[in-house]
């Protein structure tokens, strides 16, 4: 009997990543996991899946950030409009993008909460139009893509659902979370996990938890050592340096997904705390990255 390696619950990104190729060589794609909130980091704070969180296909990359206004467009349309409709209708939808090709969205939910984003693509769709700013060579690569198909979507939205769960599956065990928590400091982390990015405090805390504000106040600071207000603040600005090191979204997209109302307000929150402002964070962290 022959045993076959399984998924090490506390640093899952490596067989994920590995499953995400799979599926992408099985239906000819491209895969992109959109981290709405920040959250797709695993006990050490390392990335599921870096360099997803943009779209890959060549026929998406080549010449946004060399065409006027292709970047603008293709943020407008794949990161602002797509999270929009997927935030209302919570279900996989088709997606036509501005350069003539579609894709399949797929939204993740977590207890109602818009978590991930997966996006598969490109697909050709007969009778659609290609802009005239298209070049041949990215004509000739959409020729090559597979036909947009009802019953494929269909296929490849039942496994991207049951991939996405797995996703959050792997998400809670590896920050040691299975199933309900049951004591008040697990309470506390899952309430800020899934409610960090929205505006709170102790008050929401204390009726989450069916406690007094007084009460809710004791134990945060007996199982953490800290008041409230700072443990939200360091889910936060955790989350904000996983989308500067893993995304190319704005300052002010970055500072709305994990929870800041004012994008001036959370510059110097972040730079008091990291002892730099956010872009400038990013720009080392991509040095770094590109280093090593």
């Amino acid at each position: 009997m022959k045993f076959i390696d399984g998924i090490d619950p506390h640093s899952p990104g490596r067989a994920l990543a590995m499953a995400l190729n799979d599926l992408e060589k099985r239906f000819g794609i491209a895969l992109t996991i959109h981290d709405c909130r920040g959250m797709l980091s695993d006990s050490a704070g390392r990335p599921l899946f870096p360099g997803r969180n943009m779209h890959m296909h060549p026929y998406c990359i080549a010449g946004r950030f060399k065409q006027e206004n292709w970047n603008r467009r293709c943020h407008q349309q794949c990161m602002v409009e797509a999270e929009a409709v997927a935030s209302g209708a919570k279900r996989p939808f088709r997606h036509d993008c501005w350069k003539g090709v579609a894709e399949l969205v797929v939204p993740i939910e977590r207890d109602g909460t818009l978590i991930l984003l997966i996006y598969a693509g490109g697909f050709r769709s007969s009778g659609v139009e290609v802009p005239e700013c298209i070049p041949p060579e990215l004509r000739t690569i959409r020729s090559d893509m597979p036909e947009a198909d009802d019953l494929l979507f269909e296929e490849l939205a039942r496994e991207l659902l049951l991939f996405g769960q797995g996703i959050r599956h792997y998400l809670d065990l590896s920050r040691d979370r299975r199933g309900v928590p049951a004591g008040n400091a697990d309470r506390i982390r899952r309430f800020l996990e899934d409610h960090a990015h929205e505006p709170v405090g102790l008050a929401e805390l204390a009726r989450w938890m069916n406690l007094s504000r007084s009460h809710a106040c004791h134990l945060v600071k007996y199982h953490f050592g800290k008041p409230f207000h700072v443990l939200l603040l360091e889910e936060r600005l955790t989350r904000a340096c996983n989308l500067l090191r893993t995304t190319e979204m704005p300052l002010k997209a970055v500072a709305a997904a994990v929870g800041f109302s004012n994008e001036f307000y959370f510059n110097r929150l972040f730079a008091r705390e990291y002892g730099r402002p956010p872009g400038e964070f990013r720009r080392r962290e991509k040095i770094q990255a590109e280093l090593q």
